[in-house]
């Protein structure tokens, strides 16, 4: 599909603006009507914090570099749990690919970690590991590894039989029906994961913190509601919403690139 096609990104571009502009609107008009219901007391400040003093906050903690060392902190152990998560659990899936008796084994204990909360298991990880870095990053890893596990191996599973017996037929061994088939045919899969991992990476730190901690988003924001500082309470989470919707739109734009048919294929179904 080309750009200059009835349904691609150029004939899209108006509808996106116009989405891109309700979306800011709606963020404006519950601004607006927060600070109205506090100037016009018909709610508390004490309870609700109020929107005029969460951007203070944030421009002051900003400036004075506060803010920026617990985001930065934040941000380091959530990039190292999702990175090592994701590496680790992707690699047992594709493993899994080279034996069917072992996954055959191994897929029930993967199906049980995965439905178990890991944040039962957080305050054993920071018993393991302490109250430092290492027992956030250890959490985020338990969360991310899991879910990679299992979708590399359905994606594994997802390879055409027919393809693999076409690259047999030629000559390739199971090495060449691995690196030319499954590989490829599992990468939506794969995506797909991280997708979700990055949002799971960034719970699993921000429950860490929230138990033990001294620094980061998840201590600020505990610290803060502790002291009944709801205005910085609410600045805290919004650095928290802004750095998940970087996040998810890094991974988006990684998918992308390694797979732009899809992207053309959600365009063609949406439209």
């Amino acid at each position: 599909m080309s750009a200059s096609s009835p349904n691609g990104p150029r004939a899209r571009a108006p509808e996106d603006w116009r989405i891109l502009g309700w979306q800011c609107g709606i963020v404006a008009a519950v601004l607006l009507a927060w600070e109205g219901a506090i100037l016009l007391q018909y709610a508390d400040t004490f309870f609700f914090g109020r929107p005029s003093e969460v951007v203070a906050f944030l421009f002051t903690r900003t400036l004075d570099g506060y803010l920026l060392v617990n985001t930065w902190v934040t941000v380091y152990e959530v990039a190292l749990g999702f990175v090592a998560g994701t590496v680790l659990g992707t690699a047992v899936g594709w493993a899994l690919w080279w034996s069917p008796y072992w996954s055959r084994v191994l897929e029930p204990y993967a199906v049980v970690l995965n439905a178990t909360p890991k944040i039962v298991i957080a305050p054993i990880l920071i018993v393991w590991f302490g109250i430092g870095l290492t027992s956030k990053v250890m959490i985020a890893v338990s969360i991310c590894a899991v879910v990679a596990w299992l979708g590399a191996f359905d994606g594994v599973r997802a390879a055409d039989p027919d393809h693999a017996d076409m690259v047999r037929a030629v000559g390739g061994r199971r090495r060449d029906v691995f690196l030319k088939i499954v590989v490829p045919t599992s990468l939506p899969w794969i995506l797909t994961t991280m997708r979700i991992n990055i949002g799971l990476a960034l719970i699993g730190v921000i429950t860490g913190e929230f138990l033990s901690s001294t620094q980061g988003l998840g201590y600020l924001v505990d610290a803060t509601a502790k002291l009944y500082q709801l205005s910085h309470t609410f600045a805290a989470l919004a650095m928290i919403a802004a750095l998940a919707a970087v996040q998810f739109w890094l991974v988006g734009l990684l998918e992308r690139k390694l797979l732009p048919w899809a992207q053309e294929a959600e365009l063609e179904f949406i439209t």
